[in-house]
């Protein structure tokens, strides 16, 4: 639970990616193909990052989840169960399992997240 986040704590960078439900066209009128990030192009925002350890390592792998992570920000609507997060510095993305508004308060944002994984 995130009642009290020291502002040191949230040093890790992230970029936030969704693809967009419907065909979206730039300033010059050319078709977006791709992500699209969520808070604009070159934008992240800096978070808490702490990987799964412990006995919920093996949890995770017993539920199928591939490098769990849980991470703490300030609250935003704009992160929704369908986007991919990528840490920066990291080309490869995790998807979210789940998003909580701790307390309801739209303070901060506890997002759980695990490797997004190649279909073999």
């Amino acid at each position: 639970m995130a009642g009290h986040i020291d502002a040191g704590a949230l040093r890790i960078k992230i970029t936030v990616f969704v693809q967009p439900s419907e065909p979206m066209r730039d300033a010059d009128g050319y078709l977006i193909k791709g992500l699209i990030n969520v808070f604009g192009e070159n934008k992240y925002r800096h978070c808490k990052w702490v990987n799964a350890h412990g006995n919920e390592v093996y949890e995770a792998k017993r539920a199928g989840v591939a490098e769990p992570a849980t991470l703490t920000m300030r609250y935003t609507p704009k992160i929704t169960p369908t986007c991919q997060i990528f840490r920066m510095g990291d080309d490869n993305p995790y998807e979210v399992i789940s998003i909580n508004d701790v307390e309801n308060r739209h303070a901060w944002l506890e997002i759980k997240v695990q490797r997004k994984v190649a279909a073999k």
